[in-house]
């Protein structure tokens, strides 16, 4: 293996099953937007620590990309020794779990962007609606929608999203007088900085050079607040790959029985959609889980998910479902879907079946008469799918878990989340992530990630999976193999 010196050392070439298409601006890179506090007061569970089995990355786990990155002035990239790798590793973890309240101040304005729950005011279609070109300030339009949260939050009633920022507030010491002013001040930063990004973009996309293109996607968020948003659709790209794998002869029937969902997400109000409407929800665990089911790749009763997640409150909230199907009560999803947005046929079909294996139809909620457009469907999974799933609080980048020879994971899944890491720590992921597999495992990601990797795992190919009929969005999905 060499080092790299440039982040345009990023996807191979597809050598194998698969072909890369069409890159687009990927569903999950334009459909993040959102996170909880690691501080959320009122969280009802508490989630078990792993103390006996987390432990942070030691110097010899990752002696072999450190080398590779030699070369490389990416942070830690340069360390030789194991005393001063303890002292970093366990900073970098600190650093990263900071990051998750920026995300959360992301979050809140997302809310006030495209919220129905706590105003009748029209939404915004993107976030630069919201800032007049000319002075580079919030349009009175946007600041009427501070104004409603503001007062959402200091009210007597308010909704579970309108609690979590007021908790948020609390804990940040925002007073009532400061309120709005605060609220204003993060929804221009958050506007601006989504300009930026979009910038990064679309100066990439005028090189000829797919990897800069990718290189520029792949780390787009590497200095950004943790966003973790969810939503179906990258989850149809997933079942799709499992899919072709399967019938490439990747995949055989019954090879998967333990499952790692790496950042599983809440859906609180993604930028892309935006919608409030509905309890707080986790999806991915479940439609990973019905996507091995639906293709024979599992049994129900073998499968166990884990999710991996660095933030309390996502944690909390799997270790709750969990918790309450082994009591037998089942968890319900709200899947909306915007006819406007013109999805593919195999996409709105995907919607139409999702749930038909793990759980059965429920009636949906209303959708607010904001959303004229929007059809909501919901699922009922049964108890016995929801009480298989466990969370973990780990850090992808930093922590790790010695399992026994075979009783590692067969299926590693992480959507919306490796964007968030320069390539030196998306290396470090993908060697711990290696070190947690079975051999002949599948690691799928909607990331480009570097060619300098953990040899362990063997690159199969990168494929598009379109959602828009226009292809205007969709996924471009990557596939590793555990050697």
């Amino acid at each position: 293996m060499t080092g790299i010196n440039s982040g345009k050392a990023l996807l191979r070439a597809s050598n194998s099953n698969f072909e890369i298409m069409r890159i687009f601006c990927p569903v999950s890179f334009c459909a993040l937007g959102l996170w909880f506090s690691l501080y959320l007061e009122n969280a009802t569970a508490q989630v078990k620590h792993q103390d006996a089995q987390v432990r942070f990355l030691a110097f010899e786990d990752v002696r072999e990309t450190l080398a590779m990155f030699a070369n490389s002035d990416f942070p830690g990239s340069k360390i030789a020794s194991s005393g001063e790798w303890d002292q970093w590793i366990r900073e970098q973890d600190r650093e990263v779990r900071s990051r998750i309240d920026r995300g959360v101040e992301d979050s809140i304005s997302n809310l006030i962007l495209f919220g129905t729950s706590f105003t009748k005011l029209p939404r915004f279609m993107n976030s630069s609606e919201a800032i007049d070109d000319s002075t580079e300030k919030l349009k009175p339009s946007a600041l009427a929608r501070v104004r409603q949260l503001a007062a959402a939050v200091g009210a007597a009633r308010r909704n579970e999203r309108v609690e979590f920022v007021s908790a948020f507030l609390k804990r940040k010491k925002i007073t009532s007088e400061q309120r709005e002013a605060f609220l204003s001040h993060n929804l221009a930063r958050y506007v601006m900085e989504q300009r930026e990004y979009q910038q990064k973009l679309e100066q990439a996309a005028k090189s000829d050079d797919k990897s800069e293109i990718l290189a520029a996607r792949g780390t787009l968020y590497a200095q950004r607040g943790l966003s973790v948003d969810t939503s179906l659709l990258p989850n149809f790209a997933i079942e799709d790959t499992l899919r072709v794998l399967q019938a490439k002869g990747v995949l055989r029937a019954g090879s998967i029985k333990r499952i790692a969902i790496v950042g599983p997400g809440l859906d609180f109000t993604d930028k892309r959609d935006g919608y409030d409407f509905y309890p707080l929800q986790t999806i991915q665990p479940f439609a990973v889980m019905e996507a091995v089911e639906q293709l024979g790749l599992g049994k129900w009763d073998d499968l166990q998910v884990v999710t991996l997640d660095l933030n309390a409150a996502v944690n909390a909230h799997v270790a709750n479902l969990a918790a309450a199907a082994r009591k037998g009560h089942a968890y319900q999803v709200q899947l909306p879907r915007d006819a406007a947005a013109q999805w593919t046929s195999q996409a709105v079909d995907y919607w139409e079946k999702f749930g038909e294996v793990i759980g059965k139809p429920a009636k949906p909620l209303a959708v607010p008469d904001q959303l004229p457009s929007v059809e909501l469907k919901a699922v009922t999974i049964s108890p016995d799918r929801a009480a298989r799933v466990t969370p973990m609080d780990l850090n992808i980048v930093a922590q790790t878990v010695d399992f026994p020879d075979g009783e590692g994971f067969d299926l590693v899944v992480a959507t919306n989340i490796l964007v968030y890491y320069d390539h030196f720590q998306q290396a470090m992921a993908m060697g711990n992530i290696a070190r947690m597999m079975n051999a002949k495992g599948i690691f799928v990601s909607n990331t480009a990630l570097p060619v300098a990797h953990d040899d362990r795992l063997k690159y199969l190919g990168g494929r598009n999976v379109a959602y828009a009929q226009d292809g205007s969005y969709g996924d471009d999905v990557v596939v590793y193999q555990r050697r």
